[in-house]
């Protein structure tokens, strides 16, 4: 055996070692870097607050969190000094940094850190400026909760989609890092790029009334019920023509959600194409507490005449499935199937033009969990 062999062995021998150092090692690359699109080293995620106060600490945590995934976290648009009320800064301070990073055309990706309340304060500034916004390179926008208002500003104004899901400080990788933490432990920061990339595919979405058997398609819209309702009767509410609503809330007991969901069934400007219903018990609620939630729902859905679908798989849960926002979605339910199917195309933004276009034709992900 020749002394150069043995030292091609060695080194082969010690690059397959060091392989199992490496925490990324044999880990598959977020489709987002395998697209081409971006490489690891340009994919960055821009972290913002327009809400409740966060814990300072817990930047720390996203940021490795996030790069334990491949992706770069940049901090430029935080800015905390927090409020009497709890906000993260005063409502013009918000919303000034808010506008920065809507105009700043070196963000593609927005994560929100948190959302609590405060965002549905930002519309004066928001609006007086819509103008610039419009004239600024698309981003996708990340988030849940309070986040709905910013998601409804961008969606219906802007003409941007948006991506209803995970928070930076609430997901499957966080958890690793804090296992005290629960919110929306069951998916990770790749699901969003997948749905992004992808679109997606519900399989599970519980038709509740005669109607929803026919199925439904219209553009996606919505996210926290509370937020939704605020904005009735304003000159910020939108038209629900041709819109799926998405509708799921936290801390709202089943007697809460009766009465919001009769206001519902008052209104005479609510009517859109379809409905879907979240999760709206707490996370760690027992059967009993979830079949009341779910009776409340199954009752407002015999007393309306559009389709009602039930799907507790996002919200203020254990899981929080992604959807894209100001995209279309189609329900379709086959004869003798319990459950109906959710599906909406990927999305791709044209930066050259500005316009968010439709990627065409669709690959739809399929999760694997129990309620997919």
């Amino acid at each position: 055996m020749s002394y150069s062999f043995i030292i091609l062995c060695m080194l082969a021998m010690l690059i397959s070692d060091s392989s199992s150092l490496n925490p990324l090692a044999g880990d598959v690359l977020p489709q987002h870097f395998q697209s081409g699109e971006d490489s690891a080293t340009e994919t960055t995620i821009y972290l913002i607050s327009s809400s409740s106060q966060y814990d300072e600490k817990v930047i720390a945590r996203i940021r490795d969190a996030f790069h334990l995934q491949g992706y770069r976290i940049d901090t430029t648009w935080l800015d905390q000094k927090p409020t009497l009320l709890g906000y993260v800064n005063s409502d013009e301070k918000r919303a000034q940094t808010l506008i920065a990073a809507l105009l700043d055309d070196n963000v593609k990706y927005l994560w929100f850190v948190r959302g609590g309340a405060g965002a549905l304060n930002l519309y004066p500034w928001l609006y007086a400026n819509q103008h610039q916004i419009l004239a600024s390179s698309p981003k996708v926008l990340i988030g849940l909760s309070d986040v709905t208002a910013i998601h409804h500003y961008i969606n219906n104004t802007v003409g941007w989609p948006s991506i209803h899901g995970i928070l930076a400080s609430h997901n499957q990788e966080m958890h690793k890092l804090d296992m005290s933490e629960k919110l929306s432990v069951n998916n990770s920061i790749h699901q969003v790029f997948q749905a992004i990339q992808n679109g997606v595919t519900y399989t599970a979405i519980e038709p509740m009334n005669h109607s929803a058997f026919a199925g439904a398609q219209g553009i996606l819209s919505g996210g926290n019920m509370t937020l939704v309702q605020s904005l009735f009767s304003t000159r910020y509410e939108s038209h629900y023509a041709n819109k799926v609503m998405l509708l799921e809330d936290v801390d709202v007991s089943w007697k809460q959600l009766d009465r919001a969901l009769h206001q519902l069934e008052y209104s005479t400007t609510f009517l859109p194409e379809a409905v879907i219903f979240g999760q709206f018990y707490r996370i760690n609620a027992g059967d009993f507490e979830k079949e009341r939630y779910r009776e409340v729902i199954q009752s407002f859905a015999r007393r309306v005449d559009y389709p009602v679908y039930y799907y507790p798989a996002f919200g203020h849960g254990a899981t929080n499935q992604p959807f894209i926002l100001a995209q279309q979605s189609n329900i379709a339910c086959r004869h003798g199937d319990e459950y109906c199917r959710l599906t909406q195309p990927p999305l791709a933004f044209d930066l050259l033009t500005k316009t968010a276009i439709v990627a065409a034709p669709p690959v739809k992900i399929r999760c694997d969990m129990a309620l997919c």
